[in-house]
């Protein structure tokens, strides 16, 4: 039997998350619960309007997950330096707020 040869190419080694990242992900998973799940319970999104205070309870508890978001991110951003990581968890933090607060004047200002 001849020898093998060579590849041509050598074959490809994905990259695997280490348990840091991974840790990272799951805060940052945890965050997006906060921030739109439970505000969700307080306040239905499909209500009309609602009492001003659970509005802003619904409101105040989605920039905490909004910034449990941000920590995430900001962890991921320490571990890798890649400031697209950051962007990547970043961008839907804000995004929550200001859904957050378009949702909160839509619900106080009406009714």
């Amino acid at each position: 039997m001849p020898p093998a040869q060579p590849r041509a190419q050598p074959p490809i080694r994905w990259p695997k998350p280490d348990r840091d990242a991974l840790g990272w992900g799951v805060v940052w998973v945890v965050g997006v619960i906060i921030a739109l799940a439970i505000p969700a319970f307080i306040v239905s999104p499909g209500e009309k309007s609602a009492p001003v205070g659970s509005v802003l309870l619904a409101l105040g508890i989605t920039v905490v997950g909004a910034a449990v978001m941000l920590l995430a991110a900001a962890g991921l951003w320490r571990r890798y330096r890649d400031p697209l990581v950051f962007v990547m968890g970043g961008v839907p933090a804000i995004a929550c707020v200001a859904g957050g607060i378009m949702l909160a004047a839509s619900k106080v200002f009406t009714g």
